[in-house]
């Protein structure tokens, strides 16, 4: 009976990383998080399975007697602490290092320190390839596909082409959209998450921690500048739905 258990976690943890767990990883540090809890949830449903909760429930506890124990000395270390972890990309309640757009067909990240703009594919035939890995016929097969089936996709892939490639549509036929599909913007409602991600922020960033990043990511993304009209746009509703969650 215990096998047949086993057999079918197994199956289900299988199914779970390649269908959730996979793109959560892919987030950096802050999605570690709920794989963690998974993996906790995981490991204490096979302690009660196979009778070993007690020993289970007696590290858990030890791990939390010595945590409240150091918590003095992990106050009084915190700055350097959260300067260590900024050097992996991760800084409590602040930025990340980087920002995410995420549609049905590409996670498009922008890095701040270089503002290069880059992007993974979730869609056939180029799932999992980068669009910096994509020859120019390629990416104007992507470009066209996601015209038909993801027009989110293609706002953002003009952001891509216009800021990494400007010179590839010169004498390029890119179909009907073109680089002005940009303007259209998508006004409904963001998530909290969506707008951290867009401004690389964590939870429990504050008004200032918010309005710097916007800052930050306006100098580089603002069509005075030669950014993108439909990645200013989202910075924008990000700031203010964030700005609009703290005031609640």
């Amino acid at each position: 009976m215990r096998l047949i258990f086993l057999v079918i976690l197994f199956g289900v943890g299988y199914l779970l990383y390649h269908l959730y767990l996979k793109k959560m990883l892919k987030q950096g540090p802050k999605g570690y998080i709920k794989p963690a809890l998974l993996v906790l949830f995981v490991v204490v449903l096979l302690a009660v399975a196979t009778g070993r909760a007690n020993a289970i429930l007696a590290v858990v506890g030890g791990l939390i007697a010595a945590v409240w124990r150091a918590a003095p000395l992990l106050m009084r270390f915190y700055p350097q602490i959260r300067q260590i972890l900024g050097q992996f990309g991760f800084r409590p309640g602040g930025t990340t290092g980087s920002s995410r757009v995420s549609t049905a067909s590409l996670e498009m990240t922008l890095d701040h320190q270089s503002g290069k703009i880059d992007g993974e594919i979730s869609a056939s035939p180029f799932d999992g390839r980068m669009l910096s890995s994509l020859s120019v016929v390629e990416l104007k097969q992507f470009y066209q596909q996601c015209q038909q089936q993801d027009p989110e996709a293609m706002r953002l892939l003009d952001a891509y082409i216009n800021k990494e490639h400007p010179h590839l549509r010169e004498g390029e036929d890119w179909g009907k959209g073109g680089n002005q599909s940009s303007a259209a913007v998508d006004q409904g409602a963001m998530s909290e998450d969506d707008a951290l991600d867009i401004l690389g922020l964590n939870a429990g960033a504050t008004k200032t921690e918010i309005t710097a990043a916007h800052r930050k990511l306006m100098s580089t993304l603002h069509p005075d500048k030669g950014g993108s009209t439909y990645l200013a746009t989202r910075v924008n509703q990000a700031k203010d739905r964030l700005l609009a969650e703290l005031e609640k």
